[in-house]
């Protein structure tokens, strides 16, 4: 009889144990992070740019301390969130982010990205730039004369000859910023850079990174301005150096 009770009762514990609330699905294993727990596991452990979405963790604090006159008796907070962290200190905020969890895929890429969010347009090509849809213009191209004179016209026009000292420049590969809404356009950082003075946010393009500086502190814009530019760039030098890479 003991024993039948026994069986009845199994199925019982074994539900109670399987719902208990110290292990839910959002626990990560005990770190209480829901965005860990939707992660596979071992991905950021083996990833070199593990550290990409923290950009703290590559700017010291004595750095801070140094370029927001921070005294040593105030206590500088770093909190890290799901895309960036922050630096907090006396009713004093820097927010610092990336464009991604790694760096986009190319220049291009992350330039559509960045002329998408900030430059209202998608891409390079606005609606009275795209090409038409038929083929090119033949005309002057040597592609209206049959073959046999097309290759004898090419080999007689040195015209058409790379010149050893020619002046001409290499064309830019991205295209300058231009103020659109509320963003205004800022120059001499990064490949393109746009400043938002409502938010005190600057949104930099540099190779394939956009690099996010939001600056919330009681100092006047221009002033807070400078502060984004100079962090902006630091963060370029650093990924200059790889500097956000982690070594395995």
């Amino acid at each position: 009889m003991k024993l039948k009770s026994l069986i009845l009762a199994f199925p019982v514990l074994c539900f109670a144990c399987g719902n208990s609330d110290s292990d839910n699905a959002n626990n990560a294993a005990g770190t209480g992070s829901p965005y860990l727990a939707k992660q596979v596991v071992g991905v950021t452990t083996l990833s070199v740019d593990a550290n990409y979405q923290k950009p703290c963790n590559i700017l010291d604090e004595e750095y801070m301390r140094g370029a927001f006159n921070i005294g040593e008796s105030s206590e500088i907070e770093v909190l890290d969130h799901q895309n960036g962290c922050e630096f907090e200190w006396s009713g004093n905020k820097i927010a610092l982010s990336f464009g991604g969890t790694k760096p986009f895929e190319s220049m291009y890429v992350a330039e559509y990205t960045f002329d998408k969010l900030y430059q209202g347009k998608k891409g390079h090509e606005s609606e009275e730039e795209k090409p038409a849809l038929t083929g090119p213009h033949p005309e002057g191209t040597g592609s209206e004369m049959p073959a046999d004179e097309q290759d004898a016209t090419a080999k007689s026009d040195s015209s058409k000859e790379v010149q050893g000292d020619s002046t001409l420049g290499a064309l830019p590969l991205t295209k300058p910023a231009v103020s659109k809404g509320r963003f205004v356009a800022v120059q001499g950082v990064g490949d393109k850079a746009v400043w938002d003075p409502k938010e005190g946010a600057l949104h930099v393009l540099y190779n394939n990174h956009i690099i996010n500086v939001t600056v919330e502190t009681k100092e006047k814009q221009e002033v807070r301005k400078e502060h984004a530019q100079n962090l902006a760039e630091v963060l370029i030098e650093k990924i200059v150096g790889n500097e956000y890479q982690r070594r395995l």
